[in-house]
């Protein structure tokens, strides 16, 4: 297997207003992988049927991975190989479904010189339906 490639962003290229979006579904092997490594076997997230009990339509996706692709978003994006993540604020507004697609929107709203760091703005949703938002920083190392 390949490893991607982080992009390479200097500072001055991640300025306020500078959007990203990408697409992503977390599957029962998602599930059961971060079940076995985290060691939360939450029967909201692991039993479909618990779920229905407590009225969801199945499984409930960990809130974990969606921070994991807040991880992905400054790990591979912004800033990318540079980055250094030194915060994050998230609000889960709504639940996501195991297999249903959602979309991670970002926009660089602060980019300081002084601190060599940004500031972004992070939604997710589910089609119309708002799942989390917040707010990530990250440092922008130099050589």
């Amino acid at each position: 297997m390949t490893t991607p490639s982080a992009e390479i962003n200097a500072l001055e290229d991640l300025t306020e207003g500078r959007s990203l979006a990408f697409d992503f579904v977390v599957n029962a092997a998602d599930m059961a992988d971060f079940s076995r490594l985290s060691g939360d076997y939450n029967p909201l997230h692991t039993d479909a049927e618990f779920a229905r009990g407590r009225g969801f339509s199945g499984p409930v996706v960990y809130g974990a991975l969606l921070v994991a692709n807040v991880s992905r978003l400054i790990g591979m994006h912004f800033p990318g190989q540079q980055a250094l993540w030194s915060g994050l604020r998230m609000t889960f507004r709504d639940p996501l479904m195991v297999d249903e697609p959602a979309r991670l929107e970002a926009v660089i709203s602060h980019q300081s010189v002084a601190t060599s760091s940004i500031k972004i703005k992070i939604t997710i949703r589910a089609g119309d339906k708002l799942i989390a938002s917040g707010s990530a920083e990250s440092m922008v190392l130099t050589a």
